[in-house]
């Protein structure tokens, strides 16, 4: 199989990546010993004045290392590929001529690592193009020169952020961050890069102050504590990542590159980097698994019902991926203020480089505001997002099916209501489904595509599509109360809240949560996502599963005194001013008993365990590795633990 081709005109050489039969550049064995051949071809050319590497591919430059080669590589079989990656990468960079890396499409991982160890890097302004260095994400840290040739290039303040938190960014902010010295029009990307060989081999630039060792010494040792507060000791990928890339700016480059290879050695070999690298593999399959035969439909154009927080994200999440669509509501002044939350949203994504000011803009205008029943036969998929009420939302079912097409798809975002409730007197069932976003709808990767007993193939098909479509991971789920991730996550609220009721101390509950890997504790998500949507969702479901789930009488409680959570400033907690404490007047209206758990971390992940193993015997969901990623993806569960299903509270 070819991977690479070499071209040499006008004294410049040109080196081609483009993987035969695949729409992706990757680096496995083969392609480092072509790449090999091809830089000592390289090197026997007298009379060269610069070299080009450039990619074939219309999305992705290079996608970084084989990670199922990389993940099934032990010992010194994994030693050996590392080895050979760096040493190849070293000659590359060992070169006498100018090299420089046109960059158009994803440049990350051992891509970004080849790309570094050309003297220039040149990028396309393509929405495609993402470069950066992931391999934290993973569990392992860069290993091909990554720790050691960024810290270099950038200084160890600014390249640490970049290592330790393995944030892909888009070619305008690389270029901010110094990851490339330009940005084009992928129309001019290898011109404009050919005027960079002229400026010859790269200088290298000294930073004896900076990195002197009592300086780069205090700079690891305040970066370690910002990583241990975020990280809380539980991802030891960062950390060794931190230790090589500190090390790095005082060690000779073999020494480096010694010290690169071996933690990634021990990494490997880490329960945590193989849960990582695990969940990968499932989201890659999220992106492509085929759950039915037939063939899913076009979504030209959408509308979204209910101009609410849910309704105005969802808007402009569809918006963002180039999706025309109707926002509708009943009221002047919710639209009006979901415009503003929209527009809100398009500002942040300005100011952090995520979208240019005529992307924003374009965006803006793909949304159409409606508060009158406007004819929405022209839409082929329609988002309810109105109040959770039941009979409300029927009403809205009947209403949409009279003003949009027999084929249009109806979907209702419901985060727990039976959704085969609002087929009854539907006409044409088949097209109804439910698409559960998450919020904040712009950030939470996971949407729970919901299929009830009379939805199509062709329906389901076409609503797993499109998810897919707009950039996020669908998890298909059987219509049953609170679906997947909402019925895993409710036992484990209602017992924290139980717990404080009977006297225990919020922030120990909380704490508790936290250095078990949750990103946030079960009284402050609650606080976050409102008391009185927690209420609903746990009535919901105390019906359907009374025996061990009712709503906590505490809840009820604040909520009588008003304290609806975090967007009314009280709940568990009191927020002002950014600042927040447990909530006086919510520690009076606990019963006052203590009869908690002795080991509150355990017994509260046990539940989620519990209800995942009941909703995977009962098919809620079709597979344990679903159900997982859902969890991590939808909750934020611990990653490192691999999800309730993978995680044995027995062994902790």
């Amino acid at each position: 199989m070819s991977n690479l081709n070499l071209n040499i005109l006008n004294s410049i050489a040109t080196l081609t990546f483009d993987r035969e039969g695949s729409s992706a550049n990757i680096f496995d064995r083969g392609t480092l010993d072509e790449l090999d051949a091809l830089l000592a071809e390289i090197e026997g050319v007298g009379a060269l004045t610069g070299l080009l590497i450039r990619s074939a591919k219309p999305t992705i430059f290079i996608a970084g290392a084989d990670l199922k080669a990389l993940s099934k590589a032990k010992g010194e079989e994994l030693k050996e590929l590392l080895e050979t990656g760096q040493r190849i990468f070293n000659r590359l960079a060992d070169l006498p001529i100018p090299t420089v890396a046109a960059i158009n499409g994803a440049c990350v991982g051992g891509g970004f690592e080849l790309a570094l160890a050309c003297d220039w890097r040149v990028a396309s302004d393509a929405s495609a193009t993402r470069i950066g260095l992931p391999e934290t994400q993973l569990g392992i840290l860069p290993a091909w020169g990554g720790s050691t040739r960024l810290p270099a290039l950038l200084g160890l303040p600014k390249a640490l952020p970049l290592i330790l938190s393995g944030k892909l960014l888009n070619s305008v902010a690389a270029k901010r961050k110094g990851l490339v010295d330009a940005v084009v029009p992928v129309e001019h990307l290898e011109n404009h890069a050919r005027t960079y060989l002229k400026r010859g081999k790269r200088r290298r630039v000294w930073r004896p102050l900076l990195h002197s060792k009592p300086v780069s010494s205090f700079i690891g040792k305040r970066a370690a504590k910002d990583l241990l507060a975020k990280t809380r000791g539980l991802y030891p990928g960062p950390e060794e990542a931190l230790q090589v890339a500190v090390d790095s700016v005082s060690r000779p480059r073999t020494v480096s590159l010694a010290a690169e290879c071996d933690a990634t050695l021990r990494l490997a070999e880490g329960p945590e980097t193989k849960q990582l690298i695990r969940l990968f593999f499932l989201q890659e399959h999220a992106k492509k698994h085929r759950h039915v035969e037939a063939a899913p439909r076009e979504v030209r154009r959408a509308a979204v019902i209910g101009a609410g927080i849910m309704g105005s994200g969802i808007a402009y999440w569809l918006s963002t991926r180039g999706v025309p669509v109707t926002l509708q509501d009943i009221s002047d002044e919710a639209l009006a203020k979901g415009h503003q939350v929209i527009a809100n949203l398009y500002g942040k994504a300005r100011s952090r480089h995520v979208v240019t000011a005529t992307e924003s803009a374009r965006g803006l205008d793909r949304i159409h505001l409606a508060s009158g029943p406007v004819p929405l036969g022209n839409c082929d998929l329609i988002i309810e997002a109105a109040v959770e009420e039941l009979e409300i939302k029927k009403k809205i079912f009947a209403d949409l099916a009279a003003r949009s097409r027999p084929d249009t798809i109806l979907a209702t975002n419901t985060s727990a209501l039976p959704i085969h409730e609002l087929a009854e007197g539907l006409p044409h069932p088949e097209r109804l489904i439910g698409l559960h976003f998450f919020n904040p709808v712009h950030r939470m990767q996971l949407v729970e595509v919901v299929r009830t007993a009379s939805t199509s193939d062709e329906t389901l098909a076409t609503g797993v599509a499109f998810v897919r479509r707009i950039g996020k991971l669908p998890v298909v789920v059987r219509d049953s109360p609170g679906f997947l991730v909402n019925r895993i996550l409710m036992p484990y609220l209602v017992e924290a809240a139980r717990i404080f009721d009977e006297g225990g101390d919020p922030e120990v509950i909380d704490q508790a949560m936290l250095e078990f890997g949750m990103p946030m504790g079960p009284l402050r998500l609650l606080d976050e996502v409102g008391l009185d949507v927690a209420q609903h969702v746990a009535e919901t479901l105390a019906v359907a599963f009374p025996e061990r789930m009712k709503v906590p009488g505490v809840v009820v409680k604040l909520l009588e005194k008003g304290f609806t959570g975090r967007k009314g400033g009280k709940g568990f907690y009191r927020y002002h001013k950014g600042r927040s404490f447990p909530n006086p007047k919510a520690l009076r209206l606990r019963s006052g008993r203590s009869d908690a758990p002795a080991n509150v971390q355990m017994h509260l992940a046990g539940l989620m365990t519990s209800e995942a193993q009941r909703c995977l015997s009962e098919g809620v969901a079709a597979t344990a590795d679903e159900i997982d990623l859902a969890m991590v993806l939808g909750t934020g569960y611990a990653p490192f633990r691999g999800g309730p299903l993978t995680f044995n509270p027995q062994s902790p």
